[in-house]
């Protein structure tokens, strides 16, 4: 029960750290605390993983939820501007991923959500969930057989929230919930 208190309280720091980049408009410090929350989300779930995965999925599913909770809240707060900077974070995210492959990033989430007593981990999985997610927005994949000549469509980051948020439910129905209700608290309709 402990571990999902600890997690709620890194997500509250981890959209509040991503708020608060999105407001300055600083691509550079949205894509260092985007890759922080990833490994922040998984931090307190490695002691407890059992090397079944099932606890890196959990983390894969927050760093999903907190990307395109950064999304929808860069559409709502920077309207026009939004795809442009959404594009520099995903450019950015990029770099740093391979700059800081075996450095975890999750201190500063930790320290804000003042949680101790767990060395900061490194999340293979819940990094590439994030970064997917937003590459995926900002580059939408291509059919594998075109059928018809079509632009390739955007993917709805509401869609895919609410979908993340239905697959965490079936693992773990209260931190779930919980996580929806942070949501909609900071304006984000799930």
């Amino acid at each position: 029960m402990a571990w999902r208190n600890i997690v709620d309280s890194i997500f509250d720091a981890s959209l509040e750290l991503i708020n608060e980049c999105v407001e300055s408009r600083d691509a550079e410090a949205c894509a260092g605390n985007l890759l922080a929350a990833a490994d922040a989300a998984y931090t307190p779930l490695k002691p407890v993983d059992a090397g079944l995965g099932e606890a890196r999925r959990i983390a894969s599913l927050i760093a999903g939820i907190i990307a395109n909770s950064f999304i929808l809240l860069a559409r709502e707060r920077l309207g026009e501007e939004a795809d442009s900077f959404i594009k520099a974070v995903s450019e950015r995210l990029k770099e740093l991923q391979e700059q800081y492959a075996a450095e975890s990033l999750a201190g500063r989430v930790l320290e804000k959500a003042a949680v101790t007593g767990f060395e900061p981990a490194v999340s293979r999985e819940a990094r590439e969930s994030l970064v997917n997610d937003i590459v995926e927005y900002v580059e939408p994949p291509r059919q594998a057989i075109p059928r018809r000549r079509r632009q390739p469509r955007r993917p709805e980051p509401r869609q895919r929230l609410r979908r993340l948020l239905r697959e965490l439910g079936r693992r773990d129905p209260v931190t779930a919930k919980s996580l929806s209700l942070k949501l909609r608290r900071l304006g984000i309709p799930v």
